[in-house]
């Protein structure tokens, strides 16, 4: 404790030693010229109000972003082209820079030639630390149906058919993935169904105050007996029902020019299964459609499945009100509230790597199992 520094600092080596600065070793910082990401946004909608006081409206909306962020980036990747060389790169040739670095691969007498044909070679990686560059595309039809509170009934109803593409996605926690990327020089090979895109979503939301009790349509001459009982009851839910999200599927890097991934070979055939997920656990997608591609080489398979994607939602919340009034200044409410009210799973999704040992299967659930919840309000 009395020393907890015994070999010193480790002093920033600024510029004193030049070229030689962190040669050997993996190199990591933003760029000067990172841009910052803007967005276009247009959108075009009618509204018409039809009989029983429900208002329609249909929209098409649509955006375009444009130098959104793309993470981290290495730029250490050999030229697609030099891939043609084949076993060549895999060759033992003299280092140059043999007796200047002094740990790691290059500090060797010889070296496979692919590390000398890298851009840097004398750095062990060279990334740039969130870059901007990526775009998106976004476009929707979109229709709401809404009638506002009257005669105890509300109603809201928005449905969503969307499609987003981009070539990079920066995901939150398990939302998405943003797939494999096989060349960091040709960002347009990974334009795609963004993994994140939600294709259709309804959500329908509504409160419905039961016409019973005093003061409603049906039971308005009851005794204070009989009231507490039957009348004063109120139903409230969320439906929520959507489609999954496109599947990344990847393969084993075995390009040998250092690029950021590999992604499989597809045979031609959709690798898409019909039948319920609960039926497909173990084989959710058709896995003999894909297959490794050879070495020195990268896979025809888009950043994402066009037409596989992972279980989609379709959750209930429900609530039941009960309004209790003791007397004209007091009022209690007794709430039961229940999340996914039928229990409903919404199953994760399934193993996207080729050569791993749960490729195409589904171990996991996604969703929340039924939660309930009771609370009592005083209101006075």
């Amino acid at each position: 404790m009395r020393d907890p520094y015994p070999d010193g600092f480790v002093e920033p080596t600024g510029s004193s030693l030049g070229l030689l600065t962190y040669l050997g070793q993996g190199v990591a910082a933003p760029l000067r010229e990172t841009l910052t990401a803007y967005s276009q946004n247009w959108n075009f909608g009618v509204q018409r109000e039809i009989p029983g006081a429900i208002l329609i409206e249909a929209s098409y909306v649509g955006n375009r972003g444009i130098q959104l962020p793309a993470g981290d980036r290495g730029y250490n990747q050999l030229p697609i082209a030099l891939l043609a060389r084949g076993n060549e790169l895999l060759q033992s040739v003299r280092n140059p820079l043999y007796g200047l670095v002094p740990a790691g691969t290059m500090s060797q007498p010889t070296v496979q030639l692919r590390y000398l044909l890298r851009p840097f070679p004398q750095f062990d990686g060279v990334t740039a630390i969130e870059t901007s560059g990526a775009s998106a595309t976004y476009h929707s039809f979109q229709l709401k149906a809404e009638r506002r509170l009257a005669q105890g009934l509300s109603l809201l109803l928005a449905y969503t058919n969307a499609k987003l593409i981009d070539d990079s996605s920066q995901t939150q926690g398990n939302y998405g993935s943003n797939g494999a990327q096989q060349d960091i020089y040709y960002r347009r090979g990974d334009r795609t169904v963004s993994p994140q895109d939600v294709s259709q979503r309804l959500v329908i939301s509504y409160i419905c105050q039961l016409p019973v009790g005093r003061g409603r349509k049906f039971g308005g001459g009851w005794n204070r007996a009989l009231d507490p009982l039957l009348g004063g009851w109120e139903v409230n839910g969320i439906t929520t029902i959507a489609r999954g999200l496109p599947l990344a599927v990847s393969a084993s890097n075995n390009s040998n020019g250092f690029t950021p991934g590999v992604r499989p070979h597809n045979n031609g055939r959709s690798a898409r299964l019909s039948g319920s997920v609960d039926s497909r656990f173990n084989r959710y997608f058709d896995t003999s459609v894909f297959s490794q591609p050879a070495p020195y080489t990268l896979g025809n398979v888009a950043r994402t499945l066009p037409d596989v994607r992972a279980d989609g939602e379709r959750n209930f919340d429900l609530s039941v009100f009960k309004v209790l009034r003791v007397t004209e200044k007091l009022t209690f409410q007794f709430r039961t509230e229940t999340f996914n009210a039928f229990n409903t799973p919404r199953f994760g999704g399934p193993g996207t790597g080729l050569n791993s040992n749960n490729f195409g299967m589904i171990s996991s659930q996604a969703n929340s199992p039924r939660q309930m919840q009771f609370g009592l309000k005083a209101l006075f």
